[in-house]
């Protein structure tokens, strides 16, 4: 039972220091309490954890343009991030985590400020067909977390130049760019601005919470050394980059669960090493596949427990 609600306000618009603040929230979380974090980047691809970094956005020119890549700890697709996008995150303990409650408190937000939203899909919040928000989620051992992009004013421009998104995964939506699938709240009103999305989102977490004792808290609460333990860990280039593999065979599909990019490296006919970058919510799959994959033998018909593997990545929870 939510008894205690605790709402902290980023200060700062640097992806791994915002990282950091939402990693420690995750580990120090308490049962009974809902934590309510609010959050900007200013200039950032934030890539899902299975992702890969080279395919999804165009590193060069975003590095040149003073942005950041980050790589998130969740799973699901790449997004934008400036200014003009106000992050949530919810952290509840196992018990008391509910992921329909944190919905309806986003859902719930959206309608006082005048729009009505709606879920649709795996993860997408739409305002007349047009998504606004992507969420992911996270469980740890003691607690979970859901986060995700409200658009706002986000700049159209910059989300076509940066992001790179995969041909399968449009032509499976009926679309021909990510700009055409996205919208900001300020397309419905143009008057809307961040410091009212995020008190719409506190008062509707605290209608949904009636009874609970709420707290607002600063980044200087926080214990600054292990922040900075964890920002250089989310900063590190190593983990946002990851692992290009070379590859004797390639393949990428759209399955109902998302999109997975198989990279296969072959020793003779057996598979030495096995990477999927893919989108799906479910982040453990993706390396238990891989494992399944090593070691398979391709002279058998081009192995058809290789197809059986992939598609069943999301079907394991």
């Amino acid at each position: 039972m939510i008894t205690n609600l605790k709402i902290i306000r980023a200060e700062g618009l640097n992806p791994h220091r915002n990282q950091a603040i939402e990693r420690y929230l995750l580990d120090t979380c308490k049962q009974g309490e809902m934590i309510l974090y609010l959050w900007a980047n200013d200039k950032t691809v934030f890539i899902g954890k299975n992702q890969n970094a080279y395919t999804e956005c165009r590193i060069t020119e975003l590095s040149e343009d003073g942005g950041f890549v980050a790589r998130r700890f969740t799973g699901g697709g790449a997004v934008y991030h400036d200014k003009g996008n106000l992050n949530f995150t919810f952290i509840a303990h196992r018990e008391d985590y509910n992921i329909k409650n944190q919905f309806a408190v986003m859902t719930g937000a959206m309608k006082v400020l005048g729009f009505n939203a709606e879920l649709t899909g795996r993860n997408d919040v739409v305002i007349d067909g047009k998504k606004f928000s992507g969420n992911a989620f996270y469980k740890s051992e003691g607690a979970c977390l859901h986060h995700g992009t409200i658009l706002i004013n986000s700049n159209y421009q910059s989300i076509a130049k940066y992001l790179n998104v995969s041909r399968v995964k449009l032509n499976a939506k009926g679309v021909k760019s990510v700009v055409s699938r996205v919208g900001n709240l300020s397309d419905y009103r143009t008057d809307i601005n961040s410091e009212e999305v995020a008190k719409a989102l506190i008062s509707a977490l605290q209608r949904r919470y009636p009874q609970a004792k709420c707290e607002f808290m600063k980044e200087s609460d926080l214990p600054q050394d292990k922040l900075q333990e964890l920002t250089e860990r989310f900063a590190d280039q190593a983990y946002i980059l990851g692992d290009d593999i070379h590859y004797n065979a390639a393949f990428e599909h759209r399955y109902e669960w998302g999109v997975a990019d198989v990279r296969l490296e072959f020793n003779g006919n057996i598979i030495e090493k096995a990477k999927i970058y893919s989108d799906t919510l479910d982040t453990e799959a993706v390396e238990l596949k891989e494992k399944l994959l090593t070691g398979l033998d391709i002279t058998r018909s081009v192995d058809p427990r290789i197809k059986d593997i992939i598609e069943t990545i999301g079907a394991e929870k």
